[in-house]
Formats: C-alpha cells, sequence, structure tokens
C-alpha cells in the first residue's frame, strides 16, 4: 500500500472517530438540559400553587373581613327575631332601629343592583324584619315618618322578597308624602297594570300627565285605557296626539271606535278607513270598519270589510259572529249564517245561543236542544244557556222538562239575569192558563212573576228582556204607567227588538191608545219574523174598533200557521159569539179545553157558546163545572143566572146573582143580570135601582143606560127620564132613540 493512501485512510479514521465522539458529548449534554428543564418545571408548578393558596387565604380573609362588618349589629337584629318570635314582648324603636341598619347599605339610585348583591345573611333578616312588620301591622309612616326615598326603597325591597301587599301600603305613603313623584308614579301604574284595575291605574296616570301633558305613550295609554271603561274623555287624548303629529294606526282606530260609541258611525268611519290606508294590514280596524257599516244598515258593506278581514285572519272570533248576525238577517242565507256562528264557537266565542237560534229556525230542533245540551254538560252552571235552552222547550209546550232545568239549577246558576227571566216567564204562562172568566190573570201568580223580573234587574240593571218581562207584569197587573216607563226603558236598552215594540203596542192597546199601536205594529213589521204576533195584535186593534170581521180574519190567519196559539183562538171563540157565530165559538173552546184542561176562561166560553145555541141543559152543566172548580167564579155566577131564567127556573136564579153582587159589587154585568130578573117578575123599581148601580160601576155600560132610561119613561117621573136621555147623549149623541124619548119627555113636562 502506498504511503499516501495509508495516510489518507488513517486520516479519515480518526476524523470518523473524532465526530462520533463529539456527537456522544452533545447527546450526554442534551439529556442533562432536558432533566433540568423537568426539575425547573416542577419547581414553577409548586411556586404557582403557592401563590395561588395564598391568595385564596387573601380572599377569605377579604370575605371574613366584609361579613365581620357590623357583625355585631347583625347578631343583634337575629337575636331581636329570635326573641319576637319566642313570644316576648313587641318593642318598635327596636324594630325600627335593627330595620335602618339592615337598609343603610342600599341607595336609590342603585337599589335594584344592590338588591341582586344582598348576602344571604342580610336577605334573610330583611325578609324576617318585614314578616314581624307586616304580622304586628305596623304602620308604613311610623317606621319613616315624611321621608318619602325610604317608603320607595322599602317598596322596592318588600316587592323583591315577596311581601306586595306591605310594597304597595309604603309606596302609597310615598305617594301621599311626594304626589307628584314620578318615579312613585310610575312604579304605582306599574302595578294597577298587573292587578288590572283601571281606576287606580287611570288617577297614576293622570297625575303622569299632569307632569308630561304631552307624553305620547301616556297620553296613548290613557287614550286605550278611557276607552276601555267607556269614558267619552278618550276622544281628547286621542285628538291630542293628532296634534302632536304622532298619531298612528292604531290611534285612528281607536278614535274610530270612539266615534262608534258616541253614535257618530260616519265620522268614526272616516276615521277607520285613515287607519286603514295606512295599515291595510289591521284586523281589529277591518272589524272595526265592519261593525260601523252594520250600525250604518249597510250589511254588504260590512259583509265585504269582514271578507277582507278574513283575507288577513281566518280565526278572528268576534268577526264570525259579526258575519252570523249579519247573515241571519237574510233568510235565504241562515245556513251560511249557521255556519259562522259554528265557526265563531269553534274559535271560543259563546255564541251557542245564537247558533241555537239559527237551528231553530231552520227547523233543526233537535240539533238545536242537543246543541244547548252539550254545552251544559261541560259547564253545568252556565244560567244563560241553561235558561235559553228551558225557554227552548217552552216554545215546543214542552213546559215540564222547561221547569225542570230551572229546578236542577245550583245556587250559582242563578246567579244572572236570564234564570230569573225565564223563571217569570213560566210563571206568566202559568198565570195566563189560570185566566178567570173576564180574562183578568190571576194576580198572585203575575206578581210572582213580577218579583222574578225584579230579581233579574239586580244581577243586570241594563237588560231589556227583564224591562219588557217588568213591563208585561204590570200591565197585567193594570198598573199602565208604570208599565209604560218599563217598556220605554227597554226600547231605550235595545231600540232594534221588534218584540219590545209589540210589548208596547199591547200596552197602548190597553190604554184605549188605538193609533199608537197600530204604529208601533207597523214599524215591528219592519223587522219582525214572527208574523203570527203581527195578525194577532192586528185583530184586537180591529176588535177594539168594533171590526169584528177583520179581527176574526186576523184570527184565523194566526191559527192556520199555529193552530195551538192559545189566546189567537180564546179570542176568535170571543169575536165569534160577538158575531152569534156560536157554533165556531164552541169548536175552538173545546179544542182549548181539551189541550189545555185548567183554562177556565175556555170553559166561560163554551158556555156562552152552548147558551146561543139554546142548548140551556148543556150551559148550566158547564157552568156548575166551572163553579165547582171555582165557587166564587163570577162571571160563571152571572151566566147562571141568566141561563135558570132561560129554563124557567126564576127561583133559583137569584141566589147565584145575589152571590156575583156580593163578591165583586163592582161588576156592571152582576148588577145588569139582577135587573134582567126583576123586569122578569114585573118588579121595575128594583130593576131601575140596579141598572143604576151597574151605571154607578161603569158610567158607560150602554145596555144598563137605556134600560135605565125605558124604565124612568115608563115610570117616570119625566125629569128622570130626561136625565137618563141625557146621559145616553153625552156619550152616544148619534143616537137617535135617546133623542126622541128626550123630545118626548120634555114635551109631556110642558103640556
Amino acid at each position: 500500500m502506498e504511503p499516501l493512501t495509508s495516510g489518507l485512510i488513517a486520516l479519515l479514521a480518526i476524523v470518523i472517530g473524532g465526530s462520533v465522539y463529539a456527537l456522544q458529548q452533545m447527546n450526554e449534554r442534551i439529556n442533562h438540559l432536558q432533566e433540568s428543564s423537568s426539575i425547573h418545571g416542577a419547581l414553577i408548578d409548586d411556586d404557582m400553587s403557592i401563590l395561588s393558596g395564598a391568595l385564596n387565604n387573601l380572599i377569605d380573609e377579604a370575605d371574613a373581613s366584609r361579613r365581620l362588618t357590623g357583625s355585631n349589629e347583625l347578631l343583634k337584629s337575629q337575636h331581636l327575631i329570635e326573641s319576637i318570635d319566642a313570644g316576648n314582648n313587641f318593642d318598635l324603636s327596636s324594630i325600627n332601629s335593627s330595620l335602618r341598619f339592615l337598609l343603610s347599605p342600599f341607595q336609590e339610585s342603585s337599589i335594584e343592583t344592590d338588591i341582586v348583591r344582598l348576602d344571604s345573611v342580610r336577605r334573610e333578616l330583611l325578609s324576617n324584619h318585614i314578616r314581624i312588620i307586616q304580622e304586628n301591622k305596623i304602620t308604613i309612616n311610623s317606621l319613616f315618618g315624611r321621608n318619602d326615598v325610604q317608603c320607595r326603597m322599602f317598596s322596592i325591597i318588600c316587592n323583591n322578597l315577596g311581601f306586595r301587599d306591605l310594597a304597595l301600603s309604603s309606596l302609597l305613603e310615598s305617594e301621599i308624602i311626594a304626589p307628584r313623584h314620578e318615579e312613585t308614579l310610575r312604579r304605582l301604574a306599574a302595578i294597577a297594570r298587573e292587578n288590572g284595575d283601571d281606576a287606580f291605574l287611570r288617577h297614576r296616570l293622570d297625575k303622569l300627565l299632569e307632569l308630561y301633558p304631552d307624553d305620547p305613550e301616556l297620553l296613548r295609554e290613557r287614550a286605550h285605557l278611557l276607552f276601555r271603561i267607556g269614558d267619552p274623555s278618550a276622544e281628547i287624548d286621542s285628538r291630542r296626539l293628532e296634534a302632536l303629529g304622532i298619531q298612528n294606526a292604531a290611534d285612528r282606530a281607536l278614535l274610530a271606535g270612539l266615534r262608534e260609541r258616541a253614535g257618530d258611525p260616519s265620522t268614526a268611519l272616516e276615521e277607520v278607513n285613515a287607519s286603514l290606508e295606512e295599515n291595510p294590514n289591521d284586523a281589529e280596524s277591518w272589524h272595526l270598519k265592519a261593525r260601523l257599516h252594520s250600525i250604518r244598515n249597510e250589511p254588504g258593506r260590512a259583509l265585504h270589510s269582514l271578507s277582507e278581514l278574513f283575507e288577513i285572519d281566518r280565526q278572528h272570533g268576534p268577526a264570525w259572529t259579526l258575519q252570523a248576525q249579519l247573515l241571519s238577517n237574510e233568510p235565504n242565507r241562515l245556513e251560511e249564517a249557521l255556519k259562522a256562528a259554528i265557526h265563531a264557537v269553534a274559535l271560543g266565542e259563546p255564541e251557542w245561543i245564537m247558533k241555537a237560534d239559527l237551528l231553530m229556525r231552520l227547523d233543526r230542533f233537535d240539533e238545536a236542544i242537543t246543541s244547548l245540551e252539550s254545552v251544559l254538560e261541560l259547564d253545568a252552571e252556565n244560567g244563560h244557556v241553561r235558561a235559553h235552552l228551558s225557554l227552548l222547550h217552552m216554545l215546543d209546550d214542552n213546559h215540564e222538562v222547561a221547569g225542570k232545568l230551572l229546578v236542577e239549577a245550583s245556587s250559582k246558576t242563578w246567579e244572572c239575569s236570564d234564570m230569573h227571566i225565564q223563571k217569570g216567564r213560566l210563571v206568566l204562562r202559568e198565570a195566563d192558563l189560570a185566566r178567570d172568566g173576564t180574562g183578568h190573570h190571576d194576580k198572585g201568580l203575575v206578581r210572582g212573576a213580577l218579583s222574578f223580573f225584579d230579581t233579574a234587574l239586580t244581577f243586570d240593571r241594563e237588560s231589556p228582556l227583564a224591562w219588557v218581562g217588568r213591563a208585561r207584569t204590570l200591565r197585567q197587573l193594570g198598573e199602565l204607567d208604570e208599565a209604560e216607563v218599563s217598556i220605554v226603558r227597554a226600547s231605550r236598552l235595545d231600540a232594534h227588538d221588534p218584540m219590545i215594540l209589540v210589548e208596547y203596542a199591547l200596552l197602548k192597546i190597553d190604554q184605549g191608545h188605538l193609533s199608537e199601536a197600530e204604529r208601533l205594529v207597523h214599524e215591528a213589521e219592519t223587522t219582525l219574523s214572527d208574523l203570527d204576533v203581527l195578525h194577532y195584535i192586528r185583530g184586537l186593534i180591529a176588535a177594539e174598533h168594533g171590526n169584528m170581521e177583520t179581527a176574526r180574519r186576523r184570527f184565523d190567519d194566526v191559527l192556520i200557521r199555529d193552530s195551538n196559539h192559545v189566546r189567537a183562538r180564546l179570542n176568535r171563540a170571543t169575536v165569534a159569539i160577538l158575531m152569534e157565530d156560536y157554533a165556531v165559538a164552541l169548536e175552538d173552546s173545546e179544542f182549548l179545553l181539551q189541550h189545555y184542561p185548567e183554562l177556565d176562561l175556555a170553559r166561560l166560553r163554551r158556555a156562552e157558546a152552548l147558551m146561543g145555541l139554546d142548548q140551556w141543559e148543556w150551559a148550566e152543566i158547564a157552568l156548575r163545572e166551572i163553579i165547582e172548580r171555582k165557587p166564587g167564579h163570577v162571571p160563571a155566577l152571572i151566566s147562571m143566572g141568566a141561563t135558570l131564567c132561560a129554563l124557567d127556573r126564576s127561583e133559583e136564579a137569584l141566589q147565584p146573582l145575589d152571590e156575583a153582587i156580593r163578591l165583586d159589587s163592582e161588576n156592571p154585568d152582576a148588577w145588569h143580570m139582577r135587573a134582567q130578573f126583576y123586569i122578569e117578575q114585573g118588579a121595575l123599581p128594583a130593576a131601575l135601582a140596579d141598572f143604576e148601580s151597574a151605571i154607578n160601576a161603569d158610567p158607560n155600560h150602554m145596555q144598563s143606560l137605556l134600560h135605565a132610561a125605558a124604565i124612568a119613561h115608563e115610570i117616570g117621573p119625566l125629569d128622570r127620564a130626561a136625565t137618563c136621555w141625557r146621559r145616553i147623549l153625552n156619550i152616544d149623541p148619534t143616537n137617535q132613540l135617546a133623542r126622541t124619548r128626550l123630545e118626548e119627555s120634555v114635551s109631556k113636562k110642558t103640556i
């Protein structure tokens, strides 16, 4: 091997060996450094743990220091509460001093934050102090005197801790001390809103508006509040918003509602149209617009407005109610009206009665009954529905079920006017069937009905139905002036109910104001769907005018539609007797007694019809049946006297006539019939005396006047005869017989 090569190899070996050695040394150093770094990291962790422990100790010491602040006072407060709870004497000054210490950290400007930061010890002590104050009925004034700030702060703390009554008392005391303090007034207003106390809220809003008369939110809130409680001064606030130029769509809708209530639908319509131009998607404004068109008797436009509303909100219950009401006025759209009513009920509107009435009008009686019964299954104490269900059964002549529904009602159910109104109706029906032979009602029953209508008014003074019922009972009692007061009040409460006009017409007939009665019937005709009622009343008016043919035709019209119309059939029987159509009178009387065996007036009409047909034996049997049922039945006694005379049993006739006069000395027919008996016996002076008694009872009793004048003309003296004829002419100046006989009397006296 060459020396050069050997040298190179040796050099390379040396270099490689040196490199390996250097690498070993470097690796050992790196390992040493890693060990050193781990040791330092552990030392750092130990140091951090020490620092953290020290910091926690400092925090604990700070907390302990904070808790120790006033610790003696806190202990005293706790001992005071324990002492009072243990039954020791209550000392106001001690509790007051302790309370002031507990309240000392609070500042009015930061009281809400201070309450949140309140530690549990002080919170519990405050709660116990407030409890003691409440239990011992300590006045706020005795705690804080005339310091409205402390009263207000104490109120906020009480409210936060759940002592609402004491919070309100404290805030009211603060208001007394500083009546115009904004914060107090706003907090009181907030409490009023929470409690739903409109009067309380209005008082505070009034005070706030004295401070800030142009505050839009206050003006807006008070306007809506006044509108809700029906105060027309709501318009002032609404107008002020308009003057300030900040009236929005809701404000315009409110003003429209005010115009509606004020009876100015035209101006209200202008306002709501302006509101809808600004906000056409306001369902409430469309509803108001529909109501206004309805008030203006524009049903087409009202229905169009409702259509617009349903495009926005098909779940608007009151709108479906209004739609049902509007469609119910169109006989050919009753099915649509029913669908709308069903929709309204499904949306929670309490329109069960309207739904049932629509079913009735569609001749779906069973469904109407079922619909109301289903409501009672869920709410048996719903007096409105129960009363209406009873009414439907009564209209269907199912009076037993109608009465049972009321008897089974709980005492709570009777806490509404409708139940008492329906009971009054049932009693009136009973009184109607119990009429005596004169057509007069049993006054005891009628007064009983009156008591129910009066009770109904104690529950709802603004119920037109109760006032109508009261008017009817007073009319049947003969208290016509009082009846008119009640019916006028009913008409003012509901000027659109045709049945009120009908009752008013009946009253006018009883008062003898036939032209007024005719006017009222004509007015009712435009809206009343029950034509039978109109024919019946027109029949009564015709009979009062003496037009028996027309009266008979009217009663016929009623009975063609409703053969069970009791009053129409009774009146037709009466008219038939006056027209001497005794066969029809007998047929009607028999029909009535077959269906209403207790109707004594029908018995009397049957007896009178038999008398007119000269069937005196049967007439006697019919009359004795009445007298056995009611021994004091004056009309039956009078007719019995006439019947016995016709049967040539004059010796028996005087007894029932004397009894009739004894029972009712003011009955002119009784005196007149006994006078007829005396004429048959040839006792003209006795007959004349009875005719004069009949005239005293009824100065217009024409038959007695004519007979008295004829007897006086025959037996004298002439002065008496002339006086009798003059009495007739004073009533009927066209009576030719009286005029002729008067001239004869005067001429004989002159001779």
